[in-house]
């Protein structure tokens, strides 16, 4: 094992009992393996692994393919069934947020007892108390019990324990959105803080942009087992191809008669979306339009605080009447820097001799931070549009194209 590899597997496995009668438990302890009573369900088997010091690994894949299983291993919770595990360095898992602490206890006791079971010493809990405390922000709550806790103010506390521990290693699942708007970019912001101070992150999700925008390469898991392990951008895609594979096999036709409305933006986010609509470039505004012309997106917003984020990005979604997701970017990916924000700001978007074919579409609009990850203004299902065309094609989009037709020598002989 490299002295750079800090997680290291090979064939690792779990395997779980599976009895369906509580009765079945007794049999099997009394006929002591001479027959069994159970079945057995892998969860895990096969999988191999190796993660280097400061990378940043994406673990993906559908429910049940033995993601959570995995970090279990990992963080030392769960024992293999089968192969070889090594593990360098102080692991801070984000996993159930405070599933440790005692209800009993107040959130100051919590925390002492928390963070000793995290590997940190007496001492540097005194020292890092009061960051914990401002981080968790939850005020005179800390010396309450935590049985009298919200889940919020719970969660709160426990990720701050969490990413106060200084970890050589921390795993991240699906649980960067705690707590209100505001208090989840500062998890953000502390969690790109760890990982820009070298920290190895796993960091598991279900968004494919999040994880090709954190890490460097990602695992794939499918009924758990290993089914790639590399780029994030390759993994990613392949992942993308599989899922769009299982949902065309699933999707049933629908009427598109109605849209969700929009809901009201989440509490705490900076930002508002007052408009969005599609125009010409002459700015006429369009509800229809032919497919080859020259549109353009416009889109404003302002602020609904002073303390806004200094710097932003842009998102910009297209998606059929029926929900089919057709088309996504952002300025970040299109390689463009964090725009300067302002109390009141406008985005025009414009799409040259767009290429859509006959169909009924709409948009959704975003803020993000400056990195990308967190939300910070939303508008979903607007600005609905109409494509017409000249049907010199079928489907969603008109490639680009040219024909080349000619007659091969010795067509006759070839045909023979």
């Amino acid at each position: 094992m490299s002295s750079d590899c800090v997680i290291a597997a090979r064939g690792l496995g779990k395997a779980y009992t599976i009895y369906h009668r509580p009765i079945d438990r007794l049999k099997q302890m009394l006929f002591r393996g001479r027959r069994n009573y159970y079945q057995e369900f892998w969860a895990l088997h096969g999988v191999d692994l190796e993660v280097y010091r400061g990378e940043t690994v994406g673990i993906i894949g559908r429910n049940g393919a033995g993601k959570s299983t995995l970090l279990q291993l990992i963080c030392g919770t769960v024992t293999p069934t089968t192969g070889e595990l090594s593990v360098r360095g102080r692991v801070a898992a984000l996993l159930e947020l405070g599933s440790g602490f005692n209800p009993e206890f107040t959130g100051r006791e919590n925390v002492y007892l928390n963070a000793a079971l995290l590997g940190m010493r007496d001492h540097e809990i005194h020292e890092r108390f009061a960051a914990i405390e401002a981080f968790a922000d939850i005020g005179t709550f800390i010396d309450q019990p935590v049985r009298t806790y919200s889940s919020g103010m719970h969660a709160r506390l426990a990720f701050s324990v969490a990413i106060h521990v200084d970890p050589e290693i921390l795993i991240v699942d699906e649980i960067l959105a705690v707590g209100d708007a505001a208090f989840q970019r500062k998890c953000v912001e502390r969690f790109y803080k760890i990982r820009d101070s070298g920290c190895t992150i796993l960091f598991v999700s279900h968004d494919p942009y999040l994880v090709k925008s954190i890490c460097q390469r990602a695992i794939y898991l499918r009924g758990g087992e290993r089914v790639a392990y590399g780029k994030a951008e390759e993994v990613i895609d392949r992942y993308i191809t599989d899922m769009e594979r299982v949902n065309a096999a699933s999707r049933t036709p629908t009427d598109g008669a109605s849209e969700p409305a929009t809901p009201p933006p989440p509490p705490g986010q900076p930002f508002r979306i007052t408009e969005v609509h599609l125009e010409n470039p002459a700015g006429q505004r369009l509800t229809e339009v032919q497919s080859g012309q020259d549109i353009q997106l416009r889109m404003r917003y302002v602020a609904l605080d002073t303390a806004f984020p200094s710097e932003i990005s842009f998102v910009v979604n297209l998606y059929r009447h029926d929900d089919f997701y057709i088309y996504g970017t952002t300025t970040l990916m299109e390689g463009l820097p964090p725009y300067a924000a302002a109390p009141a700001g406008e985005v025009i978007v414009r799409f040259p001799r767009i290429q859509l074919l006959a169909g009924e579409y709409k948009w959704r609009i975003a803020i993000n931070d400056h990195r990308g990850l967190g939300i910070l203004a939303d508008a979903k299902h607007v600005c609905a549009f109409r494509v017409v065309d000249r049907f010199q094609a079928v489907g969603l989009v008109d490639l680009p194209k040219q024909w080349l037709v000619r007659t091969l020598p010795d067509a006759q002989q070839q045909v023979r």
